[in-house]
């Protein structure tokens, strides 16, 4: 892992409502280095209430540059965006600028990069579109991005994927935008238009979204990567609160061998490799 883990305090730099209840947060980190597909832990408040850490995708980097050696960016802080679903993005939506954010991170292996003759397809739930932003910036070609969401906040959910040669397909639950119905309808038809062989498919949302979108990878004998989200404590693999039962890892001390974490081996996994009905 080229981008080096760190525990900070950061400042709010901005915290924007993008549409209701989907906000993006700036938060200071000068010398940032994230790989595409990384998250962090964010203390969602001053005090230990609530106790632990919440863990987020890196949407963006501010003031990135590419770092060719790494394949990670690097700048002046991050941009996170999140969905006010319970108390604690409740908590984060309340922060104003100024105010002090912990920060654990960058973790996790990140998006491997496709080969430049397979075609991307990104499909993304709702805030799962944050992780494929600084892949799409990074591959800098032409891409899909699939994206769900229950209405209109899809449009902001896509919008600013437009200018990093994205062609955008997008599906919702009330078909206000785009397409009424499921992800894996948009990426049934994709495949079909696609040569099998020449396709890579990556996922981020629910686990149940992840699960059928592999389903469909495989059935048109497409490689799928999935990025896991799970309920996390440490963000370091100690806690075994993510843990995955199945999937290759690498073995580690005071670690049931059977399980992977999905914040240390993850939270990036092919999706043939998940034992979904354990999830």
């Amino acid at each position: 892992m080229s981008a080096v883990m760190e525990s900070i305090t950061s400042k709010v730099l901005y915290n924007r409502e993008l549409a209701p209840g989907l906000f993006t947060i700036g938060l200071e980190w000068k010398g940032v280095s994230v790989l595409p597909g990384q998250f962090v832990m964010l203390r969602v408040s001053d005090s230990l209430d609530p106790l632990l850490r919440r863990p987020f995708g890196v949407y963006k980097v501010l003031s990135s540059k590419s770092v060719k050696s790494t394949g990670a960016f690097k700048g002046s802080g991050i941009e996170v965006l999140y969905s006010v679903v319970g108390r604690g993005t409740a908590l984060l939506a309340a922060r104003v600028v100024g105010d002090s954010v912990g920060i654990l991170g960058p973790i996790g292996n990140g998006f491997p990069l496709p080969s430049k003759k397979q075609k991307l397809i990104m499909v993304a739930g709702s805030v799962g579109t944050a992780p494929f932003y600084l892949l799409a910036k990074k591959l800098g070609r032409d891409s899909t991005l699939i994206v769900g969401a229950r209405g209109v906040e899809a449009r902001a959910l896509a919008r600013d994927f437009k200018a990093l040669k994205c062609r955008i397909e997008i599906a919702t639950e009330d078909g206000s935008v785009g397409t009424k119905g499921l992800v894996t309808d948009l990426l049934k038809k994709e495949l079909l238009k696609e040569k099998s062989e020449s396709s890579v498919v990556y996922a981020c949302g629910p686990t149940g979204m992840l699960r059928a979108v592999t389903a469909v990878a495989e059935a048109a004998g497409v490689e799928a990567y999935v990025s896991l989200e799970r309920s996390m404590a440490c963000g370091i693999g100690v806690c075994l609160g993510c843990a995955v039962k199945g999937v290759p890892h690498e073995p580690r001390p005071g670690r049931p061998p059977e399980y992977a974490m999905v914040c240390s081996d993850g939270p990036v996994f092919k999706g043939s490799d998940i034992e979904w009905e354990n999830l």
